[in-house]
């Protein structure tokens, strides 16, 4: 029998077992299939598509699927092994970092036998092939519980399938995927047209196709788009929560207007009240919260939101920005990486992981989380140079910093007037900063000036202290 052993695991080759401690690990199959390709090569890079074509031989995935499989891997040996075994090659592939044995062994203890799994129709097997993938071991209770639904609205088998695999989608918050869960939520349409529950999912995607600036039409045309939808859902039941987050979440968009930020508050909280369970809701309500600069409400609710939907990309991320402003920089460190496990492109996971190990001290970290981001992400160039020249100019690389502040500066429209101020007050220039947060009156920056250790430099400035009281 063929086994690896590395850190306090054992793996059984034959019979794609993980063991701690002799203790079975609860992995799906294809979980630990993966970890076996990876092991079997120890500090080689594997590209994504050999480990596709060797995992899932039969087809019908994408490389989601095995970014899922590597976010479960991960977590789950971080949460028995203090140390970073996996790492992702940018646009190539995987590697795995660790020391690995390998050695023959007699049969181990056979673990209970698994429950008979019942066959599911042809047409499905697609999409049961990616919900698998995605609700794996514990993550299928969590995910399960956090998603049932609200008394008087259950999908009928087939559509609660669909939903499902449309959630997973949803909750990537990447392009093509986002265009998956829409289609898969018209199909929920299609199976239950008298359950808000297909309206509103369709009306969050659309929300978030405007949110995100995804599709070929203005954000305008999917923000209508998801109105619709979400008033289609409340036609059936006047009580959905979700339909109301929605439409909370659209009018929190206009941060600028204090009314629209009211309605959205009210909104949210009206979907809170509906339907505790809901993660989007306690996702948008925090992600609110965090603008108006109400950082520990804001953190709560994340957690929340977190804790209800563990596959959602977009509330770790926002937890770990929540968890920067808190000052809870190892936190903050954990998130990013998680969300960099599920999503290795998420470019606003990097600029807190960056922030999070400049505020921890660690400078060298700091400057690879901004330049990988600037490296991954053409469009968030200006900002990470932003972000480059303040750590650059604290680390006294005075030219190197005036080199990326001029990049920043040549964009303005693409970097957000505070991370140009700490860029300006790094290198000296006090009253140019100034004159930049003066362009800005939020209660988001006035907290953010009180708590981001960014802005230490500039917190004693009385002009700072005009600055920060509401115009």
């Amino acid at each position: 029998m063929s086994v690896y052993e590395f850190g306090p695991f054992l793996l059984d080759a034959e019979r794609l077992l993980l063991l701690d401690g002799g203790e079975p690990v609860a992995l799906g199959p294809k979980v630990v299939e993966t970890l076996l390709a990876l092991i079997e090569h120890p500090g080689e890079v594997l590209a994504k598509a050999a480990l596709l074509d060797r995992i899932w031989p039969e087809g019908y995935v994408d490389e989601a699927n095995l970014a899922q499989n590597v976010y479960v891997l991960r977590k789950t040996l971080r949460s028995r092994w203090n140390v970073e075994a996996i790492e992702t090659i940018p646009r190539r592939g995987y590697r795995f970092t660790g020391s690995v044995t390998f050695r023959s062994a007699a049969p181990l203890a056979q673990p209970p036998a698994a429950a008979p799994v019942r066959r599911k129709p042809m047409w499905a097997a697609a999409a049961a092939a990616v919900l698998l993938l995605a609700l794996t071991g514990a993550v299928l209770t969590t995910v399960l519980s956090a998603r049932s639904a609200p008394a008087g609205v259950a999908l009928s088998p087939d559509g609660a399938r669909l939903y499902e695999i449309g959630r997973y989608y949803w909750n990537l918050r990447t392009r093509s995927a986002i265009a998956k869960s829409m289609t898969y939520f018209s199909h929920v349409i299609d199976t239950d047209p008298r359950n808000p529950r297909g309206y509103a999912a369709l009306a969050s995607a659309n929300a978030i196709m405007a949110d995100y600036h995804y599709g070929a039409s203005p954000p305008r045309v999917y923000d209508a788009r998801a109105k619709a939808y979400a008033q289609k859902a409340l036609a059936i039941d006047p009580n959905y929560g979700e339909a109301y987050a929605v439409l909370g979440m659209i009018a929190s968009e206009d941060e600028a207007s204090d009314t629209q930020m009211r309605i959205a508050i009210d909104e949210l909280r009206r979907a809170i009240s509906l339907d505790p369970g809901s993660g989007p809701a306690h996702e948008w309500y925090g992600i609110a919260l965090l603008h108006r600069g109400h950082f520990n409400e804001a953190y709560a609710q994340l957690r929340t939101a977190a804790e209800l939907d563990p596959l959602s990309v977009a509330t770790t991320s926002w937890l770990g920005n929540a968890a920067y402003l808190e000052g809870r920089y190892d936190d903050a460190i954990a998130y990013a990486r998680e969300t960099l496990d599920l999503s290795p492109h998420r470019d606003d996971a990097y600029e807190t992981l960056g922030l999070a190990y400049e505020a921890r001290g660690n400078r060298e970290q700091a400057l690879e989380a901004f330049r990988t981001m600037a490296q991954d992400c053409a469009a968030c160039r200006a900002r990470a140079a932003a972000l480059l020249a303040e750590l650059y100019a604290r680390s006294n690389q005075i030219a190197a910093a005036r080199a990326e502040l001029a990049i920043a500066q040549a964009h303005p429209k693409e970097v957000p007037p505070d991370d140009l101020a700490v860029a300006l007050a790094a290198i000296g220039e006090r009253g140019v900063a100034l004159s930049w947060l003066r362009r800005t009156h939020s209660d988001f920056l006035r907290a953010e000036m009180a708590n981001d250790p960014r802005f230490a430099v500039l917190r004693s400035d009385s002009q700072v202290v005009r600055v920060q009281k509401p115009a």
